[in-house]
């Protein structure tokens, strides 16, 4: 049995108060939890069903039997945060975001003011299909380790590297090194007649919003994706965004 002990830590792993505070942070289904176990994460525990164990330990715990408990679904519906639980539940040790200019990429990723968790986390899986390694976020963002970013991932957080950090200092730094900056806005330069150089940043403002003011001033170029309906007065910030990794990345 898992004890009510355990039940509390898991389950105030919902809050980012607690994932803060014990640096942890929940990943649930098979597919995420085993990208996380074969990633640079350190998984810490592993909450499994019987029948998930059965089909799966060989395979995907190696040798981590001591991190893993048997649950019972009755167990496992205690500790989900989905509506209907999956068969396996991680918790995992947060990495810090530190970064250094000397590794980034020649083409850049910046979100502003992200603050929908669905966006983040198919934003970052958008990016992991296109070979992003690394993605910076403005400290206005939701939380990356939010359960529902971690869930819309499907297992692309234990690949792609999210670093928050202050973006107008970022971009400003970024200048100095010669990078060129593109927004993505509601006016400015279609996509598909832009040339863009080879040390590039692409930023991407909220959902509501868009790209704040300080960034905006900041920016080199705004682009845009141009649309045949003008009843439509916006894309949604992750179809945008793969919309224009498509064309650029």
């Amino acid at each position: 049995m898992i004890s009510k002990q355990k039940i509390k830590f898991i389950t105030s792993l919902r809050h980012n108060k607690y994932r803060l505070k014990y640096n942890s942070f929940i990943a649930e289904g098979h597919h995420v939890v085993n990208d996380f176990i074969n990633s640079h994460f350190e998984v810490t525990s592993v909450f499994a069903t019987k029948s998930w164990i059965n089909s799966n330990y060989k395979s995907t715990l190696f040798n981590k039997s001591q991190i893993v408990q048997i649950v019972t679904n009755q167990e496992m519906a205690q500790i989900s945060c989905l509506k209907s639980p999956s068969n396996v539940l991680a918790v995992i040790s947060r990495l810090k975001s530190n970064f250094d200019y000397s590794s980034i990429s020649h083409s850049l990723i910046a979100l502003d003011g992200i603050s929908d968790p669905g966006n983040l986390g198919t934003i970052i899986r958008t990016a992991d299909w296109f070979g992003v390694k690394q993605i910076f976020l403005s400290q206005d963002c939701v939380d990356v380790f939010n359960p529902k970013v971690v869930q819309a991932t499907m297992g692309s957080l234990s690949r792609v590297h999210i670093c928050k950090l202050s973006l107008k200092d970022f971009l400003l730094n970024l200048k100095e090194l010669k990078y060129i900056s593109y927004g993505a806005c509601l006016s400015g330069t279609s996509i598909y007649s832009v040339k863009t150089e080879t040390k590039s940043v692409f930023v991407f403002g909220s959902e509501s919003h868009g790209i704040s003011s300080e960034v905006s001033q900041i920016l080199d170029h705004k682009i845009l994706i141009p649309g045949k309906n003008q009843d439509v007065d916006s894309l949604n910030v992750s179809v945008a965004f793969g919309i224009i990794l498509s064309e650029f990345v």
